[in-house]
Parts: C-alpha cells; sequence; structure tokens
C-alpha cells in the first residue's frame, strides 16, 4: 500500500495543503481543488478537530484522492492519523522513530529534511519518500544540488514554493511539490469563490505537468 501511494503521489505532482480551514469551508474547497486536478491533499493536525476532519474527508471523497496528516511529530499522532483513515504521513523534521512506527503500522511517511546528513537517516530509516522543507529559501538549485549524490530519491520540496517556481524544482528532479496559501487564496476561499480556487490551481497543475514532460525529454 505505502509504495502505490508514493506512486500515486509522483503521478499527481501537487500536493495541496491545508492548515487552520474552517471546518465548514473544507468540503467544498476539496471538491474545487479536485476539479482543478489535484490528487492529493493534506490537512495539518495542528488544526482545531483535525483528525475528525481527516476522518469525514476520507470517507466523503473518491477513490481517487488521497488524503493526508501533515505536521505529524509523533507516534501517538500517526496512530491517530492511520486510525482516521490517513493515506499518507509527513512531518516537519526527521525522528526515526516514528517513520519507523509508520513503516510497522504500513503508511507512507515522508519526512522533513533539508541536510545531505538528514537524507541519509531519512533513508535508512525506510521513508520512501522525503519532504524538502523548508524548499522556498533553498531554491531548485539546492535540490537539484542534492540530486547529485542522492540519484533517485523521491523529493517533495515544500515550504515556500509559489506557482511561479514550482515548475522550476520539477525540472530540478522533484517528484511532486507541496503548496498551501500560496496555492489557494485564502480569500478566495472566505468569499467562497471556488471557480477562483479552481482555475488557479488548474494552471498550477499544467505548468507542473508541462514542467515534468521538459525534464523527460
Amino acid at each position: 500500500m505505502s509504495l502505490d501511494v508514493i506512486q500515486r503521489l509522483r503521478d499527481g505532482g501537487v500536493i495541496a495543503i491545508f492548515r487552520r480551514v474552517d471546518p465548514d469551508r473544507i468540503r467544498p474547497l476539496i471538491d474545487a481543488v479536485v476539479a482543478g486536478g489535484v490528487r492529493a491533499v493534506e490537512l495539518t493536525v495542528d488544526s482545531e478537530g483535525a483528525f475528525e476532519t481527516i476522518r469525514a474527508v476520507r470517507e466523503s471523497a473518491g477513490p481517487e484522492l488521497l488524503v493526508g496528516a501533515g505536521t505529524v511529530m509523533t507516534s501517538e499522532q500517526v496512530a491517530r492519523a492511520i486510525e482516521a483513515g490517513a493515506d499518507f504521513l509527513l512531518s516537519p523534521h526527521l525522528d526515526a522513530s516514528v517513520v519507523s512506527y509508520a513503516r510497522q503500522h504500513k503508511r507512507a511517511f515522508i519526512p522533513g529534511v533539508t541536510t545531505p546528513t538528514e537524507v541519509v537517516q531519512a533513508l535508512r530509516a525506510g521513508a520512501p519518500m522525503l519532504k524538502l522543507f523548508p524548499a522556498g529559501p533553498l531554491g531548485p538549485g539546492y535540490l537539484k544540488d542534492l540530486l547529485g549524490p542522492f540519484r533517485g530519491v523521491a523529493f517533495v520540496p515544500t515550504g515556500g514554493i509559489t506557482p511561479e517556481t514550482a515548475p522550476d524544482y520539477i525540472r530540478a528532479g522533484a517528484a511532486a511539490v507541496g503548496m498551501g496559501s500560496a496555492l489557494v487564496n485564502p480569500a478566495d476561499v472566505a468569499a467562497g469563490r471556488w471557480d477562483a480556487v479552481t482555475a488557479r490551481v488548474r494552471a498550477l497543475v499544467q505548468a507542473v505537468q508541462a514542467a515534468r514532460a521538459e525534464a523527460r525529454g
């Protein structure tokens, strides 16, 4: 199951990140990003009622959508996210014991890394995909350099990625990109402008897929 999820994250190319979204807005918001072509969403567990929201989204969403739990910091949170039905989990940091716990429960866990040393430690812990965080200040050049010695590693740059820079990370070798408020304008969400959300997401997904085709030659 874990490897299938990772492949689907690669194929989709974009993970939409939702942090502290009004629970009344989450369902139409997810419908809007799915209409734009997103096939994976991350709901951060530092949001109020996060695990209940994950459960509700997983139960109502179709099988084509992957529902992830983000900002997972402890094994207890891993257990709660799995119980809520999360398909994959992410953290902003690397804790080998948490990665191992998730592996034991057959869930894809994507830890946050920044340095080559953390990359090695994460791979040794069995992480199938790595979250490069915070990627924005580092830039796509840093990712490209990392992929020199770590060729073939699946990186998901997150933190400071914008619709304008996302294609550059894909061309540099990213397996996918994670984006939050830069992808979904909070003002559009507050006003219920779902068509605007869908249009912005669709433009990004198309740009990411075009960059991937370009990178493959």
